[in-house]
Order: C-alpha cells, then sequence, then structure tokens
C-alpha cells in the first residue's frame, strides 16, 4: 500500500562533516546532512545509521556499537542520549582507544565522560582548544589551540603531575598525536609544515628543572599530609599505573628533531589541511591545493621523515582524511566540492570515487527496470546512480551549460535519457555507452523549461520561457518538427495523455490555462493553439491519467478535469495540506505567506488510484482519488538546519543560531548575488537552505517514489517484505469454497493467491484463466515473493495448452516490472530466472508453430489483391 511508504534511501552530498572514521571492520563512516552514513566498501552499499535534528558537525564511533555527534547547535548525541552543550561551542569529541571513556573539547575546556555521560575530569586552557588525540593506553591526552602549542592531560588524578606544555611552533598547529603504541615520542605538526619530534627523557634535565619539580613534589606532600620519607605513590596506586604514569614526574619532553616538509615539497606545498597517522609510523598530510602526500616516520633516522608518495588527487582542498585499521586505504573528505574517495596507497588505485550533487537538484526520473536514477542539478550536470547501491555510477562529460529543468526516460526505447535546460537545448544520452548522441534546439533561443516524451518515443516535446511557445522535436532525425504557440505566459509544465485511442499534448500556462493540442490531427503544420481551459489562477503543474488531466495552480487548488467533455470533476483546495513552515527571514508568517499554499509538481501513480504533490514545504500530499481525500503527508527531512522546517519560528533564538555558524557576514554575503534564491548544499553552514520539493515520479511497479528535494533525491517505498520458514502455507481459510467466494466476488488477487498457496494445477488453471488482461497489473504486484514460481510455472503451463499467447506475455511483462530487482539481484532466487528460460523457450516455440501459417497466409493474400 502507497499509505505505508517510508523512506528507503537518500542520494545526496557523501560528506559533509568535519570527520572521516574507519571502523575496525573496515566500515567508512561519515555526516552527511544530519545523518551518519555507513559505507561498506566491500559489499558497495551505503546506507543511514543515525539521523540528528540539525547537520552533523563532529562524530566518533568506537567498534560500530557506541556513536556519539555533534550537529551545528552544538547539541550532543550520545549512545542514544541528547544532552545539551547549553550554547558552548564543540571544537571535537572522541572515543577513548579502550572505548570507556568520551573527550569533547569545548571551546576553552576539556572534559572527559564516561559511557553514562558523568564527568570524569575537567582540563581547563586559556585559549580555544582546536583538536585533540588520545593516547595509545587511553591514560593521557593531547590538545592544542590558538595559542601555538600542545598540552598533555592527564585522564586520571595523579598527584605529582602537572599538565606539560609543548611549544615550538610559530603558526597554528594543524595535528598532534602519540608515535606507535607508547607514549615516549610525540609529534606535532603546524600549517605550514613544521614537524616536531618531541622524545620523553629522565636523563636530560637541567639544575633549574630539578628544583622546580622538587618544589612541587614538596608542596603535594605537604597539602596532601604525606611525611618525606614515605613512598611517592601507595602500593594500591602503582597497581593500577601505567609504567610511564610511575616515572612521568620524573623526566620530560625535550625536542628532539624538527624538520619542516616545505623545503621537501617546494612545487606541491600548500597550507596544511588534514593529517591522518597510522600505528605503523605512517603520516598523510593534506593540502589546501588537493596534494596528498604519505610519510614514513623514523625517530632513529635522520631524517627522521622518509617520503613515499606525494601527489595531486583532487582540485580541492583535502578537510577530512581518515586510514583503515591494516594501512591501506585512505579516506579523503572534500567539503567544498563535497566529494568523496577512498584511496587505496600501495596499489595506488581508487576503491571508492564519489561525486557529491554538490548543486542543487532540480529534477530526477527513474529507469524502466528500476536499476538506475538519472538526476538533473542546477549547474547542468546530470549523474546516474544505482538504486541499489546509490552510489553514482556515471556522469555524463558532455553537459547543459545552466540548469537542467527537465529529464525523463524514453517510454520505448532502452537506456534512452532526454533532457532539457535553462540554455536552450535538449539532449538526448545514450545511458550504455555513456554519450550524448543528439542536441537539440530552437531556432529562437530560448530558456526550456519543461519536458515530455511522448509513448511511442519518437516525439520530445519542451515548453519555452520566453516567447512563450512548444517544440516538437524528432528523436530520430533531430530536427524541429513544429512550434505551437497560443500561450501568453511562460509555460509550466507538458504533458502526454492517452485519450480515445488518440495521443494529446496537454500544456499549462501562467496565463491561467491548460491548452490540449492533437499533434497528429492537426497534421504538424498550424501554429496555433488547441483548445483552452481557464483556471483562477496560474498554472503550476500537471499530470495525467486514462481521460484525466490534474492541474496545480498558485492559488491552492488541485482541479481535476476529464479531456473528454472538458468538464472539471472535482476540485481540492491544498492550501492547509501543503503549507510549510515559516522561512526565518521572512515578514509573514506561514499562514498568511502564499508563496508556501501550492503544489510544485503533481503525480499520478501508475494505476490512477492515488496522485501526489509536492510543494515549498517539507511535505509531501497524497490523495485518493476514489474518495477525494487527504489519506497521508510524507516528510521528505527531519533537518532542522534546512530553512522552513518550522511552522513558528521563535526569534529569540535566531541570533544565538547565526552566531553558531561559523563563516562571517562578510563570507556569506559573497555567496550569492542580490535577489539570487538558490544556494550550494555543499555550504549548508553558511547558508540555511530553504526546504521544498522539485520533482516527484512513480516507478513502473508502483511500489515508490522519487523525490527530488533541496535534500538530494529520497526513494520513498514499502518496507521489504520478510519471508518466513512456512512448509505449507495453508490455514483453515485456504479453501475451494473461499476460493469461489473470491472469484464470484471479483476479488481476483484474493483468489490467486489462496489457489497458490492451495498448488492444485486444476484450480490454479481454473482461477488463471478467470483473470480478466485489465486486472493483471494490480494483481502481480499483491503477490508474495515465495509464490512467483507457482504462478510462473502456471503461466507456462497454460501457454503450453496454447492459451493466448499475448495475455501469458503481459502477465510475464507485469512480473518483471514488479519483481525485476529480486529476480536480478538475487543468487536465492536462480530457480525464479530458470522459469523465466522456460519460458522463453515456450515463446520461442509458439513462433515456430504460428510462423509457417502466417507466411502462408500473407503469400494467399498478396495474390488475391494482386
Amino acid at each position: 500500500m502507497i499509505t505505508q511508504f517510508e523512506e528507503q534511501s537518500l542520494l545526496t552530498s557523501p560528506t559533509t562533516s568535519k570527520i572521516l572514521q574507519f571502523t575496525s571492520d573496515n566500515i567508512l563512516i561519515c555526516g552527511s546532512g544530519n545523518r551518519l552514513m555507513e559505507y561498506n566498501l566491500y559489499n558497495n552499499t551505503v546506507k543511514p545509521i543515525i539521523q540528528t535534528r540539525y547537520n552533523v558537525k563532529y562524530f566518533s564511533v568506537y567498534n560500530q556499537q557506541y556513536y556519539s555527534s555533534v550537529d551545528d547547535q552544538f547539541n550532543i548525541l550520545c549512545n542514544g542520549k541528547h544532552i545539551k552543550s547549553k550554547n558552548q561551542q564543540i571544537k571535537q569529541i572522541k572515543h577513548s582507544p579502550d572505548g570507556k571513556m568520551i573527550a569533547i573539547a569545548y571551546l576553552n575546556k576539556l572534559i572527559i565522560y564516561n559511557l553514562e555521560m558523568e564527568k570524569i575530569k575537567v582540563h581547563s586552557n586559556k585559549h580555544k582548544i582546536n583538536g585533540i588525540c588520545w593516547s595509545p593506553d587511553s591514560r593521557f591526552i593531547l590538545s592544542w589551540g590558538d595559542d601555538n602549542s600542545v598540552i598533555i592531560n592527564n585522564v586520571f588524578k595523579l598527584r605529582l603531575y602537572t599538565d606539560i606544555m609543548l611549544q615550538a611552533h610559530k603558526f597554528k598547529i594543524a595535528s598532534a598525536f602519540f608515535l606507535g603504541s607508547n607514549v615516549q615520542y610525540i609529534i606535532t605538526i603546524d600549517v605550514l609544515g613544521k614537524v616536531c619530534l618531541w622524545k620523553f627523557v629522565t636523563d636530560y634535565v637541567t639544575e633549574q628543572y630539578e628544583a622546580r619539580q622538587k618544589f612541587q613534589k614538596t608542596k603535594a606532600q605537604h597539602h596532601l599530609g604525606v611525611e618525606n620519607d614515605q613512598s611517592e605513590y601507595s602500593t594500591d596506586e602503582l597497581l593500577y599505573m601505567s609504567d610511564f604514569e610511575k616515572n612521568v614526574h620524573k623526566g620530560r619532553f625535550i625536542l628532539e628533531k624538527k624538520i619542516n616538509i616545505k623545503e621537501k615539497l617546494v612545487k606541491h606545498f600548500a597550507a596544511i589541511k588534514s593529517v591522518a597517522y597510522h600505528t605503523s609510523n605512517i603520516m598523510i598530510i593534506g593540502m589546501k591545493n588537493g596534494v596528498l602526500t604519505l610519510f614514513k616516520i623514523e625517530p632513529s633516522e635522520d631524517p627522521f621523515l622518509i617520503q613515499i608518495q606525494s601527489f595531486q588527487i583532487t582540485q580541492t582542498q583535502i578537510d577530512n582524511l581518515a586510514i583503515n585499521k591494516n594501512g591501506n586505504w585512505i579516506a579523503l573528505g572534500m567539503r567544498n566540492s563535497g566529494q568523496l574517495i577512498v584511496w587505496e596507497w600501495r596499489s595506488q588505485s581508487y576503491i571508492l570515487n564519489q561525486q557529491s550533487l554538490s548543486y542543487e537538484t532540480t529534477c530526477c526520473t527513474i529507469s524502466q527496470d528500476l536499476t538506475t536514477i538519472a538526476v538533473g542539478t542546477l549547474g547542468g550536470i546530470i549523474r546516474l546512480y544505482d538504486q541499489t547501491s546509490n552510489f553514482c555510477i556515471a556522469k555524463f562529460n558532455d553537459q547543459h551549460s545552466s540548469k537542467v529543468t527537465g529529464i525523463k526516460y524514453c517510454p520505448s526505447k532502452q537506456g534512452v535519457l532526454i533532457s532539457c535546460s535553462l540554455d536552450g537545448t535538449v539532449r538526448a544520452y545514450d545511458t550504455i555507452r555513456l554519450k550524448c548522441f543528439r542536441v537539440m534546439q530552437p531556432e529562437i533561443l530560448n530558456q526550456l523549461q519543461c519536458l515530455d516524451v511522448e509513448p511511442s518515443g519518437d516525439l520530445i516535446c519542451v515548453g519555452g520561457f520566453d516567447p512563450y511557445e512548444i517544440y516538437v522535436f524528432s528523436l530520430q532525425t533531430g530536427q524541429l518538427v513544429e512550434v505551437i504557440s497560443g500561450h501568453q505566459a511562460p509555460i509550466t509544465s507538458i504533458k502526454f495523455i492517452q485519450a480515445e485511442e488518440k495521443v494529446l499534448l496537454i500544456s499549462g500556462s501562467w496565463d491561467k490555462t491548460i491548452r490540449i493540442h492533437d499533434l497528429y490531427a492537426r497534421g504538424m503544420k498550424e501554429g496555433s493553439g488547441g483548445d483552452s481551459m481557464l483556471h483562477n489562477s496560474e498554472v503550476t503543474a500537471l499530470a495525467t491519467r486514462t481521460n484525466q488531466i490534474a492541474v496545480a495552480t498558485m492559488g491552492g487548488e488541485l482541479v481535476i478535469w476529464d479531456v473528454n467533455e472538458s468538464l472539471i470533476l472535482f476540485t481540492f483546495d491544498v492550501h492547509r495540506d501543503v503549507q510549510g513552515g515559516r522561512i526565518s527571514k521572512e515578514t509573514l508568517a506561514a499562514q498568511k505567506n502564499q508563496n508556501l499554499k501550492y503544489f510544485v509538481t503533481i503525480e499520478f501513480s501508475k494505476d490512477g488510484q492515488y496522485l501526489i504533490g509536492g510543494g515549498n514545504s517539507k511535505f509531501i500530499c497524497l490523495y485518493d482519488m476514489k474518495y477525494r481525500i487527504l489519506i497521508r503527508r510524507f516528510i521528505i527531512s527531519n533537518n532542522y538546519s534546512l530553512d522552513g522546517m518550522k511552522l513558528k519560528v521563535n526569534y529569540k533564538t535566531i541570533d544565538q543560531e547565526n552566531k553558531n555558524i561559523e563563516e562571517s557576514d562578510d563570507e556569506r554575503q559573497k555567496d550569492n548575488l542580490p535577489g539570487a534564491k538558490t544556494f550550494d548544499v555543499s555550504k549548508r553552514s553558511s547558508k540555511r537552505v530553504p526546504v521544498s520539493v522539485f520533482n516527484l515520479q512513480f516507478t513502473e511497479s508502483n511500489r515508490e517514489f522519487v523525490v527530488s528535494s533541496s535534500e538530494g533525491v529520497s526513494i520513498f517505498g514499502s518496507a521489504k517484505r520478510r519471508q518466513y520458514f512456512d512448509p505449507l502455507d495453508i490455514d483453515e481459510t485456504v479453501s475451494l469454497e473461499e476460493i469461489q467466494k473470491q472469484i464470484n466476488q471479483q476479488n481476483y488477487t484474493e483468489a490467486l493467491i489462496l489457489s497458490l498457496k492451495l498448488n492444485e494445477a486444476s484450480i490454479l488453471d481454473q482461477v488463471f484463466n478467470s483473470i480478466p488482461v485489465d486486472f493483471i497489473i494490480n494483481t502481480v504486484p499483491a503477490i508474495p515473493e515465495s509464490l512467483i514460481v507457482r504462478l510462473l510455472e502456471t503461466i507456462i503451463r497454460s501457454m503450453q495448452i496454447h492459451r493466448p499467447v499475448e495475455s501469458c506475455l503481459i502477465w510475464i511483462k507485469q512480473i518483471l516490472i514488479d519483481f525485476a530487482p529480486l529476480i536480478k539481484g538475487s543468487t536465492a532466487n536462480k530457480k525464479v530466472q530458470n522459469m523465466l528460460q522456460e519460458v522463453l523457450k515456450q515463446v520461442r516455440l509458439d513462433f515456430n508453430r504460428i510462423k509457417n501459417p502466417i507466411r502462408k497466409c500473407v503469400n494467399i493474400l498478396e495474390y488475391l489483391s494482386s
């Protein structure tokens, strides 16, 4: 049932957070919007694991069991518990290596919690903290900030220990970490490439340092009431202390070596933006110019940094770096371009290379076999996504130079994709060979706003912005066949419709009319518009089903027309149904803002029983056309970082939310020209993107629909059907009487399911033969997956007894439409594939049986007509 649809997957930017992290089993975790996404690089799949109310900024994962995240409003989600930070800025969050503690770096404070979020220790800092790093034994933690120094903080209280500060850098610290599995060496690196190697020693101590340590020891003993002849630590304390903790007060860290990697990378060096370290003493550096450099650290050698690789892997700065447990895979995140790369540095090959929808999506369409989703963007880019893995599988190099306004697969031509754009061109793509084979444009340059393809796939119709004309192109020749005029305002939508064995073209415009054009009856010669139907306000969207048209207007009306009679059947008032939240800078309340109260896109389900619509809000409305009521509202996003999510805006909190945005006002003003309403999705931290729906489409199986929105491309569908072990699948309701009763009541779906469960050949044939052809499209989707094999056996048996081949092939076609992903993608359904081969064999036998008689009839007719 469509009313039970849920969001199944989302195609969006691969990385928008400031962190990337590998788990112990090589699962890559990254933040995308308000979700944590899990990339399984072995199975080539991606799925969301956690969803928050705002965009994820920082996160930490330990063994795929404990998740912690911080959103851009600095709310903390830790192991399912929500914690408010009281508007304190958070700079980092990390789990300890043993998984027992969590360190959170606030603006100038470092707090260590246990897993129940109880405070263990608090460290204060005079300057802002920029980063933290745990020691391998989870007993010390490094922190660095704006004072260009690194502080070694202890986790557990030590009576004779004071925080150690390491100072040797003149510029901002990029990263710091403990070297190897012990804490004897520390590496620090600044943004300009100066790398320092610090070593803990006990024999290199000056007299001044000894005097200071002696004073600190005497002060601590006096404060705790310890006599001079007593031991420094008790026996119980020494039992739980590490070797380094026992001796840390007896020595100090010295700057043993330093090197400037800028001198090694003179041509390729730029400011360092990210650093990652592996326990095999491999350090990876990502730079502002997209250069990735790998070093091997050898403390005993001089120089202690040995360059392994250095090359430019991307054109934008590398914001995030992560390395897996084995040290073979390097994950790179580029937030400006929304790119995510996993690089295998030993073989120098890509494991994953995903380019995000960095430009806002404008339209989408799904292929007839339900395997590929084509997405058009604001920048004119068209990408193909795999419906199962949600990965981008192709990008067309021959792209539009402006916004893609329409995109659609040819109904009767496999692998042909048509798109139109504001650059005034219509392009036809071959999705198999991944190339553009046809470019069409009108004689007068015009911004094209909408597109539709004739059911036969021969004609392509597009609507213009100015002049207000419809252009008809031939896909076969690429020539402009006809120009249709008649509208007095920009054309917003065009659709083909099947009415009385004719194919008509319907167009809607801002002139408050829709027009009906019979292309073939007019002989493709006249240029005037067709029959006109007037509305109370501007037309924004069209949807068609057999003999009926649904029209959405700016006045908040949804009008259903009968094409044959040119009469209004009924009207929906959708003002309150589609009404969204208040825009933060909008002076009008949501209830009074007319821009939020109409549909931008509408679509009928394939059986025509339901209609869905979306507009400038987070809601997708589902209407039942039989009972003429709203039955459900789907929510496309729960991300409150988007604008327009709240019905009422609390202006007391707006100033505080704006303070949490990192970029300055001057930087934000440079992003868009005055009056611009479009935004770059990859820069969500600097702009609140308004939530809206741009495009909707049902799949051929009627089991899913795809949505293009400000969040990306979402797929809504029914939950995956579970299969339970049931050897007989029979109960008291499965009987001959019940089957006959369902047939008499014309409940053919129930009758067929009951007969398939009973699995009696004679009864199955009787029920199967009694189902009219018109009911096949609604019967097949309701069949359980476990009964498909029996249904195919019944079809083959009917074909063998010479039942009309046409009806049997209609059954086969509908099964392939509804169960194509199951049949194609699952190795457990080999039996279904074998049954389809039997069907193909039977079709060939039928063809060979009728081939010769038909040829004889043709020869006789040719002789008689000569």
